[in-house]
């Protein structure tokens, strides 16, 4: 098999050209696309348990509680511990946050469809198909 062909540079190419679209939208909101993605998750869920969040957005918690950190230190999200069980912790979205919905929703929605129109509706049924069957590939 040529190195072209190998579908993990293949998949990592597409991902870096999508990465490269999302940092220049996202440089005024001072967001990496990691924290973005997070945001957008949360916009979906707010007031979500870490470890729901964690399986939702596929991070382990060590990365998430990194990613976490930054966003709560730049007033995006809090932490507020679960009164029953002080071992639990719900994430929310700060005021700040939600002011930002729409701005955020509005780039996601823009950068998905960017990648996503170069594809017919056939071909976005079987990509959807081919990408379920890897990612469940990945877990075994």
């Amino acid at each position: 098999m040529l190195f072209q062909e190998c579908i993990c540079f293949a998949l990592g190419k597409v991902s870096r050209q999508m990465t490269r679209v999302y940092r220049a939208r996202l440089t005024q909101y001072g967001l990496s696309q990691p924290q973005f993605f997070l945001l957008i998750a949360l916009y979906e869920e707010d007031g979500i348990l870490i470890t729901r969040l964690a399986e939702k957005v596929a991070l382990d918690k060590s990365t998430l509680t990194g990613i976490l950190d930054r966003l709560e230190r730049d007033g995006f999200v809090t932490r507020l511990a679960n009164p029953d069980d002080r071992r639990t912790l719900y994430v929310r979205l700060t005021e700040r946050a939600r002011s930002l919905r729409d701005d955020l929703t509005q780039i996601y929605n823009e950068t998905n469809q960017q990648f996503l129109t170069r594809l017919t509706d056939r071909e976005r049924v079987v990509f959807d198909v081919i990408l379920k069957k890897l990612e469940i590939a990945s877990d075994g």
